[in-house]
């Protein structure tokens, strides 16, 4: 009998060290996740500067576009009119040719002059119109990256709305399936594009114990149907503890130990529904540090030895529109 008790001892110590580095591993991986989807919502904002930035400079293109037209459309009137004029001193030369040898002079002179301007204006034309080509060709620049980032924003603002819808419609589900429960010991609600059930231990566990209840279990059973409607889902459940000092003899000695054990707990019998993907389901234990209430009463303590469950959209969407 000596040595089953110490076979069972060594089992249950194994399997405590695992968790606690499962536990690390896991806590990890949402911290980046956690990141990755802050960051993701950053770069969707810093697109919308970009795109209201690309947007000013187009307007600005165009206008200054419009200024060079018009300024090419009145040099082009002012040649026109500066060829009729030198067609009209050249018949008056040939006429003056014939008859008065100072008037030929004079008009040499005002015929030299105005080829000096017109080939002038001819230069300047040429320099308007070579601009004119470079404005044109940048405003196509900025339209065709305009319409890249419009683009872009458009398909991850759908994702995003398509996440959201998502997981609004679970939101809705999680209420219609937990019903009975919600305001005895149980809330759901939305925030940051996630959804937080969040069971009072009072629901779900007896003092000091990591064994969910019967009553607990029925909870956990139509959450798992909710979950297995919707695989691409990632779930994290954590446990939380008050202050209050737990003090174990086996396996479970303080309040990190405990918050692990319930949060495996839930997890063991969230995943029984063999429509739930148990590689989306991870356990994490937070002990007393993410306390909803003050620890200081009675009542603030009870909030805080809870369950919440975090629901988390699938990512890989933004992710390709990013990329």
């Amino acid at each position: 009998m000596k040595n089953i008790f110490l076979f069972l001892f060594s089992v249950t110590l194994l399997s405590s060290c695992v968790t606690s580095k499962v536990h690390e591993d896991l806590q990890t991986k949402y911290d980046v996740v956690t990141t990755e989807n802050e960051n993701l919502r950053k770069q969707a904002q810093q697109m919308e500067v970009d795109l209201k930035e690309l947007e000013a400079k187009m307007k600005k293109a165009s206008k200054d576009l419009k200024t060079m037209e018009g300024d090419t459309i009145e040099l082009g009137y002012e040649l026109r009119r500066m060829k009729k004029n030198y067609a009209d001193l050249n018949r008056q030369y040939e006429y003056l040719l014939n008859n008065n040898s100072t008037m030929l002079a004079d008009n040499a002179r005002q015929n030299k002059a105005l080829l000096e301007r017109l080939e002038a204006l001819q230069e300047e034309l040429e320099i308007k119109e070579d601009s004119l080509s470079t404005e044109t060709a940048k405003l196509g620049l900025y339209q065709d990256e305009l319409y890249k980032k419009s683009k872009r924003l458009v398909q991850l603002e759908q994702v995003i709305s398509e996440q959201d819808s998502i997981m609004n419609y679970v939101q809705t589900k999680l209420s219609s399936a937990l019903m009975g429960f919600e305001g005895k010991g149980l809330t759901i609600e939305k925030r940051n594009g996630k959804v937080y059930v969040s069971l009072e231990n009072s629901l779900l566990f007896a003092s000091g114990s990591w064994e969910v209840s019967a009553k607990g279990k029925m909870a956990l059973d139509n959450l798992s149907k909710v979950l297995g409607e919707n695989p691409d889902i990632k779930v994290l459940v954590e446990g939380h503890t008050d202050t209050d000092a737990y003090r174990g003899s086996g396996q479970v000695k303080d309040n990190w130990d405990l918050s692990v054990m319930r949060a495996t707990s839930v997890v063991k019998i969230l995943t029984e529904d063999k429509n739930v993907i148990g590689a989306n389901v991870t356990a994490a234990g937070k002990s007393f540090l993410v306390p909803i209430a003050t620890n200081d009463t009675k009542e603030g303590k009870a909030a805080n030895r809870r369950i919440e469950i975090i629901l988390t959209p699938d990512l890989e969407g933004l992710y390709d529109v990013v990329e």
